[in-house]
């Protein structure tokens, strides 16, 4: 199973999926006026990765990174998108 950990760092996020960390939830949070996601991650040796990346001693190879940044992003723009419309409904009372 293994520790696990939440962020709303996209650079981060890439770095924990090429290090082959599971991202297991992601979810859009109001927070002042705007949707922000946080991504919750796991893995064994999640709490070293998150140490090695806050050192400054993370290093990754570019064009996968570059992959990685792209998915979290498009998994961030899907959360955020879901995220609006459910409060939209809300706010309307459950109508389209």
């Amino acid at each position: 199973m293994g520790d696990q950990i939440t962020t709303t760092d996209l650079y981060e996020s890439a770095f924990y999926l090429l290090k082959g960390c599971e991202l297991i939830l992601i979810e859009g949070v109001r927070v002042n006026g705007t949707i922000t996601c946080r991504l919750t991650f796991q893995g064994q040796d999640v709490g070293r990765l998150q140490l090695e990346y806050f050192n400054g001693n993370a290093t990754v190879p570019l064009f996968p990174f570059r992959r990685a940044i792209g998915q979290v992003n498009a998994l961030v723009y899907s959360a955020k998108k879901k995220a609006r419309n459910q409060l939209r409904q809300e706010a309307t009372g459950g109508q389209p």
